[in-house]
């Protein structure tokens, strides 16, 4: 079961807002699984460390972690290299993700695209007044792939995701961040389809490229071009996918 760590995913290990904090645990857990942001069988910080992150109580996790175990999101195995683990039963499928394009209309896609496209330009445009060296080195970073890995879409997917996240993150907005990973949840399983494309895989690869060079120049107006392309490349294949599908 993977255990590296994702910088992007600090989105996910951050401190709750008010509220019932049980429910912004699961919600957000299960809303980094489907959107790719953690992995299926990737280990979650035991629970000391999951909650100074959250700045919750240990019993809040423990509450949160059996929510999590009751709705399958979340396994947990016992012994010296047991701990909590994203469910193996999340991992996306083409059928699956073909089934879900069916039960959305081409407006809900739209709509749906509409909003990410919102937040994700936002995000872009903050980014590039903020990025520093560090955070274009990470960008890049997380562009590439091992050229081995057992199933290419899958990994496209997650670098798909990390890189939208993580220009949140450079954003330092909470609640853009917060709104964006809400928004990706909602694709969940669809951004497996895509990535299965090559042709797609290359054009969105030469997008993160020039939006990083973007950040990099701290060119906001065309950080901000570069993302509507990039969520447009995506919105695209998905509806040109879903009119094919019977």
């Amino acid at each position: 079961m993977s255990t590296a760590p994702i910088r992007s995913a600090s989105a996910v290990f951050r401190p709750l807002r008010s509220g019932s904090l049980v429910d912004q645990i699961t919600d957000r857990i299960l809303d980094a699984a489907e959107s790719g942001l953690l992995q299926p069988g990737q280990r979650l910080p035991n629970e000391a460390e999951f909650a100074a992150a959250l700045g919750v109580s240990a019993l809040t996790i423990r509450e949160a972690l059996s929510r999590l175990r009751s709705e399958k999101v979340v396994v947990t195995t016992r012994g010296r290299t047991g701990g909590s683990f994203i469910s193996p039963a999340l991992a996306p499928s083409t059928a699956r993700a073909e089934d879900r394009l069916r039960e959305l209309t081409r407006l809900e896609i739209s709509e749906m695209a509409a909003h990410f496209e919102a937040l994700a330009v936002g995000c872009a445009r903050a980014a590039a007044r903020r990025a520093g060296t560090a955070d274009v080195v990470a960008l890049r970073a997380i562009t590439v792939i091992d050229p081995d890995v057992s199933d290419l879409s899958v990994a496209w997917r997650q670098v798909e995701t990390e890189f939208i996240v993580e220009v949140a993150t450079i954003a330092r907005i909470a609640r853009l961040s917060r709104a964006l990973m809400s928004v990706q949840s909602e694709y969940g399983v669809l951004t497996l389809l895509p990535n299965e494309d090559s042709d797609y895989r290359h054009q969105v690869a030469g997008l993160r490229n020039d939006l990083t060079d973007r950040l990099e120049a701290r060119d906001e107006s065309a950080a901000a071009s570069t993302m509507r392309g990039l969520i447009a490349a995506n919105t695209t294949w998905l509806l040109t996918r879903r009119a094919e599908l019977k």
